[in-house]
């Protein structure tokens, strides 16, 4: 089942107007992408963790301005650029989905 504008609503705790969703579901359908990019093979939609993921990036996708390139809440730090890095997985979102991407390993090979 995949995520959708009323989930995004859930978890943000707001209505989005009709004018709104299509942004957010664009951003549902680039997170997914990025997401799915990352975790490769072991991606799975309907898994929860990767739900919860999916959900809190577009969260913050939808927080932050066009041409703002970062944010600081303590101390008030804005600052701007000319183009926004925030359609891209945080750290945070990296670090919740490493365990649905394949890990390393080795191969044994012989010679017959």
């Amino acid at each position: 089942m995949p995520v959708t504008v009323a989930d995004i609503e859930v978890r943000a705790g707001r209505r989005f107007e009709d004018p709104e969703k299509p942004r957010v579901e664009a951003f549902i359908a680039d997170a997914s992408a990025l997401i799915h990019d990352y975790c490769g093979v072991r991606y799975s939609p309907d898994a929860p963790g990767i739900r919860a993921v999916l959900c809190s990036e577009v969260i913050r996708w939808l927080a932050v301005q066009p041409g703002i390139v970062s944010e600081r809440v303590g101390d008030v730090e804005v600052e701007f650029g000319p183009t926004s890095s925030a359609h891209q997985l945080s750290p945070a979102a990296r670090t919740s989905l490493k365990r649905y991407r394949r890990s390393l390993s080795s191969i044994r090979l012989e010679r017959g």
